[in-house]
């Protein structure tokens, strides 16, 4: 859906309550965690399928009391692809709660002369900290559920995720949330981080509806973050990220 990806991939998605850059994709109040300059970019081969390729890009700058960040998401081939572009703002109020919102513009293109179809929404969300370990976060994605067209009143569907984070120690963060798609059944997520060192992180993860399960590592190099990731769909198979 072009209202979420899967950047933590590893973790099966569950990223609703975890806060840095990444933010821009999954909750914009998470953005707030960005101190000076953050950027990054993912590539999804799903399946091994081409056509099916999933990327996108964010740059996200601290500016004044808050973040000020851009994005970009794009699913698809020649034939029939779908793109999302947005703006978000995200800024603390108080020690322990962060908002967000992000104003995005959607567009799909369907091959054989169908033609394309833009339409403008906007989503938003909060993290509270309740201590030290716990944080708690809710988002909503396309609450009015932008009209693409006026035929059969195609509609881009609204998200709604509800999570938290719980740091079980200072090497281990588990995360779990609830993910509902208006156009389908709600899913569970929940995810595992291990830090090995200050350099080497081992992730793992679950969901349902559709039922998978992820797994990968992530390597930190000075200023840099790299991060694989796989995905196992019973009857799909692999899904690397």
């Amino acid at each position: 859906d072009v209202c979420s990806s899967d950047l933590s991939s590893a973790m099966a998605g569950s990223y609703t309550a975890l806060c840095d850059g990444w933010s821009a994709f999954h909750n914009q109040a998470g953005l707030n965690a960005v101190k000076a300059f953050d950027a990054g970019v993912y590539y999804e081969n799903r399946f091994g399928l081409t056509s099916l390729s999933d990327k996108g890009l964010f740059v996200a700058a601290r500016i004044g009391k808050g973040v000020l960040a851009g994005s970009y998401h794009s699913f698809g081939y020649s034939q029939f692809a779908q793109s999302k572009g947005g703006v978000a703002y995200a800024m603390g109020l108080g020690e322990k709660f962060d908002v967000g919102v992000q104003l995005n513009y959607y567009t799909i293109l369907l091959g054989e002369n169908y033609g394309r179809a833009m339409a403008v929404s906007a989503e938003g969300g909060f993290v509270y900290r309740m201590n030290a370990k716990l944080t708690v976060a809710a988002h909503a994605c396309n609450p009015n559920r932008a009209k693409l067209s006026d035929y059969l009143d195609e509609r881009i569907p609204a998200v709604l995720r509800m999570g938290a984070a719980y740091a079980l120690s200072k090497q281990v963060l588990v995360t779990g949330e609830v993910y509902k798609n208006t156009q389908v059944d709600a899913s569970l997520r929940a995810g595992i981080e291990y830090r090995i060192n200050e350099a080497i992180a081992l992730r793992g993860g679950f969901a349902s509806a559709p039922r998978q399960f992820t797994f990968g590592f992530g390597w930190k190099l000075s200023h840099w973050m790299f991060d694989m990731a796989a995905a196992y769909h019973p009857v799909l198979g692999f899904n690397p990220h």
